[in-house]
C-alpha cells in the first residue's frame, strides 16, 4: 500500500512539473525536454 501510495506521489508531481513547463514553453515542450535531457547526458559523461 505504502509502494502505491508513493508512485501515486511521483506521477502527481511528474504531471504538475509537466504542466509547469508547458505553461512556460508552450509548444516547444519535447524540444525543451530533449535539451534538458542532452545537457544532463554532456554533465554525467
Amino acid at each position: 500500500m505504502i509502494l502505491l501510495i508513493g508512485v501515486a506521489v511521483y506521477v502527481a508531481i511528474a504531471a504538475i512539473e509537466f504542466c509547469c513547463i508547458y505553461s512556460w514553453q508552450g509548444d516547444n515542450v519535447w524540444n525543451y525536454l530533449k535539451e534538458c535531457w542532452d545537457w544532463y547526458k554532456k554533465l554525467f559523461i
